[in-house]
């Protein structure tokens, strides 16, 4: 039985020395925010689309960061996923991000991260959290956690 390769985009969004996640209410995971892109849909069309749908806010997206890709079991279903990580460089209409971002969706929060704390919390997945604890760039001169700290 052939099982798709889902295609998903999320969404970097800073503050400062903050991090926007996605919190499970249920099982209090965190996650970065972003969905599933539909077929024929542009990636950072999705992301827009997604955070729209989650949180009720316009956004502006930015560039391409991170590339991804996870092979795992998840409720005895095999799953393989790609996942494009953007930045996104505006959530609202506002010039500043939002001191508190309201959930659409019964399921999920959204809760403002120190950087500093996200060796200390279950993100999935953990290539995504590794990524975050290191910086977010490939080399100590890269990445969009640059002048943080």
């Amino acid at each position: 039985m052939h099982q798709p390769i889902e295609t998903i985009a999320r969404g970097l969004i800073r503050s400062g020395n903050r991090v926007l996640l996605c919190k499970s209410v249920k099982h209090a995971y965190h996650y970065l925010p972003g969905g599933h892109i539909e077929f024929g849909e542009p990636a950072r069309e999705a992301l827009a689309r997604e955070l729209l749908e989650e949180t009720g806010l316009e956004s502006v997206i930015g560039p391409l960061l991170l590339t991804e890709e996870q092979i795992f079991t998840q409720k005895g279903k095999n799953r393989h996923e790609i996942t494009l990580i953007f930045q996104v460089d505006r959530l609202g209409l506002a010039p500043a991000m939002p001191d508190e971002v309201p959930s659409q969706e019964d399921k999920i929060a959204f809760v403002w991260v120190d950087l500093a704390a996200v060796p200390d919390l279950v993100i999935y997945p953990e290539s995504t959290k590794a990524w975050l604890a290191s910086g977010g760039g490939v080399e100590a001169s890269e990445g969009p956690f640059l002048g943080v700290g």
